[in-house]
This record gives structure tokens, C-alpha cells and sequence, in this order.
């Protein structure tokens, strides 16, 4: 082969190899922006009346049936046949990541803005420095202790500080969130190896039947204990919502993702995906008029920033090795 023509081939696959690269960062960022408006919407939903259980539940009623026909598209791609104790792992992990910590999430939702939701959600990473310390029965190092206490007065801060009143009217909330954080740190301490042997549209899954099938307990309780559990006498524009929430902030993120991490890899992934609170924080001061006190914009920054760096090492580490 002449040279003229090593060099043009040569050429073709560097074109090739950019243009996946931008298509990837494009999937990537739009992927990002659909999962940062999921707040907005639920708070949307609310506003129009809903509940936040019947917002949860109908946001597993339209995503499972897409979830599935996404694992049937993918399948022969995916690895092997996972094990009966796989499987059962898999489900009680599904349990934490889409049936208890959305519950706890959409609940507070209810009761704090969608910007300081985001914040305190941000905050799983220390519950997962915490959570692997205490398994690996190791004392947590000086620099993360560091982290942890900068987070906290950050979210101290970030649901109303020293102003009694904003702390008051955002501290159930607040709780609710925390503990959303915490159970989605859970899930991630126990599916990490897990997704890499299963794959994670298998382990998505078996996540969302195994919530959806834990939503209709919870209702039959609350049915059963005389508490009203309202799903059908919304107008239709709140199942509109419904179905955005599940459709454009649940399962086109997902996918959009997942193409995009394909093509330019989990670090650069990642690296985008971090600017996912930020756009909730634009969303929310632009489509729902939210306004934080100036104490509680310090509380934020607080939070983003470590966490962002937090994140980014991490990413920096893992290109490393």
C-alpha cells in the first residue's frame, strides 16, 4: 500500500474516531440535561396537584414496560446469564436505588425547593466514604473526616442555616432527602461489582419490577390502614407529567448515557454528568422562579464545589489506572 494511501486511511479513522467522540459528548450532555429536569417536573406535577407517591408510581408504570424493551434490544450484548444469588442481589439492590430512596426523595420534594433538593442529594458520596470505612473496619482518613464536616455545614447551610424560619420549613424535607441520599449510597455500595458482572440495563431491570412490585405493597398498606392513596382522579395534564418524568427524565437518560459512555468512555462520562446539578439549579431559578436566601446560595456552593472535587478526583483516578 503507498504511503498517499496509508496516511488517508489513517486519516478516515481519526475523522471517524472524532466524530463518535463529539456524537458521544452530544448524547452525553443531552443526557444530563433530561436527568436535571426530572425536579422540575415533579415539582410541576405537585404544583398540578399530584402526590408524591402517586408520582412514584406512575413513573415505574411508564419506565418498567420502556426498561424492558430496552433489555430485550440489548440482550445478546449483555453478559452471561446471571445466578439465582445474583439475581437476588440485584433485586434488593433495585429495592434501595428505585423504590426507597425515590420515595424518600419525592417526598421531600414536596416540601423544599427543587434546588436545595439537588444539593442534599448531591451529598451520597459521603454516606459512601462512611458506609466502606465501616465495612472495610477501617478509621476514615483525616481528609475525607475533612470532606464529611465541609459537606455538612454546607448542607446546614444550604437548608437555611442560622435563619430559624427557613430551617423549620425545610428540616422534614430536608430529613426526607437526606435519607434518599443515604439509601442511594447503600445502592451503590452493594451494586458496584454487581453491575459489572450483570450489566446495567439487566440490573435496571430487575431494579424496577422489583420496586414496582414493592410500590403496590406500600399502596395496599396505606389502602389497608384507611389512609386515601388517590391514582386516578388527577386532571390529564397531570399524567402528562407522569409520563415526561418517566419518559424524558428517566428512561431517555439512561439510554442517551449509556450510548454516550460507550463512545468516549465512564471518565469523560462522568466528567459531564457532574454538571447535572448546576443545570437543576439553572432550571429551577428560570422555570419554577426559585430563590434562595443569600446564606443558603453559600450553603450550595459549599457543597458543589467539594463534591465536584470529590468526583473529580476520583474520575482522575480511574484514568490513571
Amino acid at each position: 500500500m503507498s504511503r498517499a494511501k496509508v496516511e488517508k486511511a489513517e486519516t478516515s479513522s481519526q475523522m471517524s474516531v472524532n466524530r463518535q467522540a463529539v456524537i458521544g459528548i452530544f448524547l452525553m450532555v443531552s443526557g444530563t440535561v433530561c436527568f436535571a429536569s426530572k425536579s422540575i417536573f415533579i415539582k410541576w406535577a405537585y404544583e398540578l396537584g399530584a402526590t408524591p407517591e402517586a408520582t412514584l408510581w406512575f413513573r415505574q408504570f411508564f419506565a418498567t414496560p420502556l426498561f424492558f424493551i430496552i433489555f430485550m434490544m440489548y440482550r445478546s450484548k449483555l453478559p452471561v446469564k446471571p445466578q439465582k444469588g445474583e439475581i437476588v442481589k440485584a433485586c434488593l439492590a433495585g429495592l434501595l436505588c428505585f423504590f426507597l430512596s425515590p420515595l424518600f426523595d419525592f417526598t421531600g420534594l414536596h416540601y423544599v425547593s427543587a434546588i436545595v433538593e439537588r444539593i442534599l442529594i448531591m451529598s451520597y458520596p459521603i454516606f459512601v466514604l462512611i458506609i466502606s470505612a465501616f465495612s472495610r473496619k477501617q478509621m476514615i482518613s483525616i481528609l475525607d473526616l475533612t470532606v464529611i464536616l465541609v459537606v455538612n455545614a454546607g448542607l446546614f447551610l444550604a437548608i437555611g442555616g442560622w435563619d430559624t424560619s427557613l430551617l423549620n420549613a425545610n428540616i422534614l424535607g430536608a430529613t426526607l432527602i437526606l435519607l434518599s441520599s443515604i439509601t442511594y449510597a447503600m445502592y451503590l455500595f452493594l451494586s458496584g461489582r454487581l453491575v459489572k458482572k450483570i450489566g446495567g440495563i439487566r440490573m435496571n431491570l430487575y431494579g424496577m419490577l422489583t420496586a414496582s412490585l414493592a410500590m403496590v405493597i406500600y399502596l395496599g398498606i396505606k389502602q389497608a390502614s384507611l389512609e386515601s392513596v388517590n391514582l386516578l382522579s388527577f386532571r390529564p395534564s397531570v399524567y402528562g407529567v407522569f409520563f415526561i418524568i418517566a419518559v424524558v427524565a428517566t428512561v431517555i437518560p439512561f439510554i442517551l448515557m449509556l450510548e454516550g459512555i460507550k463512545r468516549i468512555g465512564a471518565e469523560r462520562g462522568a466528567m459531564i454528568s457532574m454538571s447535572g446539578p448546576v443545570l437543576t439549579i439553572v432550571f429551577g431559578a428560570f422555570f419554577l422562579g426559585e430563590h434562595l436566601s443569600m446564606i443558603q446560595w453559600a450553603g450550595c456552593l459549599l457543597v458543589l464545589i467539594t463534591i465536584s472535587i470529590v468526583e473529580w478526583k476520583k474520575v482522575k483516578t480511574l484514568n490513571v489506572k
